[in-house]
């Protein structure tokens, strides 16, 4: 009689646990078979503008996880002559936030100003620390986890005070897999959608001078 050599036996067993253990953790969704959520257009904040360009952008620069949320809070400017308008977006997902969009509109300034005060409004000073500037509005500047964009609206005479700029702004508190130069890449077509969607609904006349 032909015996099973014992270190095949433990071979075959070995494998058996580890299909058992494949099912077990694809079926209830553990590591590393954890069910991606997907980033729908539908459900984007309205104030990140264009719902598909803004759907792919979040899809480049978002970490994977099981679902996302969305929550708008959009302050409308009711006149031209209004100086109030902000608007803020808060992306969450397993249980952390992970990105937030802000606009305001507020005096114009000096770009070094505006870049200064823009910078202090991340949450993480890291965030800021390796900032190049971009072709956007008056001034434009970002890195892999933040970006800015100080983006003309209302000239001189409109309103008291003088122009009025529309600052934009989108922080990355959770990065995805994208290298850096791909994510900063996004969080730019991020923000350049957004500063369009704000400039329509702040009732801006100037050139908004975002480019393509």
């Amino acid at each position: 009689m032909k015996l099973t050599h014992p270190k095949a036996l433990l071979a075959v067993g070995a494998v058996v646990a580890l299909a058992i253990f494949a099912g077990v953790t694809y079926s209830f969704k553990l590591p590393p078979f954890k069910e991606k959520g997907e980033i729908e257009a539908g459900e984007v904040c309205s104030s990140l503008g264009s719902p598909s360009t803004a759907a792919n952008a979040l899809k480049k620069v978002l970490p994977e996880e099981t679902s996302y949320s969305f929550d708008d809070d959009v302050d409308l400017r009711t006149d031209v002559t209004d100086t109030n308008y902000e608007s803020s977006c808060f992306v969450t997902g397993g249980g952390k936030q992970l990105l937030v969009s802000k606009a305001r509109l507020m005096e114009d300034e000096a770009a070094t100003s505006w870049t200064n005060w823009v910078k202090g409004t991340a949450s993480n000073e890291a965030s800021t620390q390796s900032l190049t500037p971009f072709m956007a509005g008056d001034t434009a500047v970002a890195s892999s986890r933040f970006v800015a964009i100080f983006v003309p609206c209302t000239s001189a005479g409109k309103v008291p005070g003088g122009q009025y700029n529309l600052s934009v702004s989108a922080e990355l508190k959770q990065a995805g897999d994208s290298n850096d130069a791909a994510a900063r890449d996004a969080l730019i077509k991020l923000a350049k959608n957004a500063a369009s969607y704000a400039y329509a609904k702040a009732k801006c006349d100037m050139s908004p001078k975002l480019g393509g």
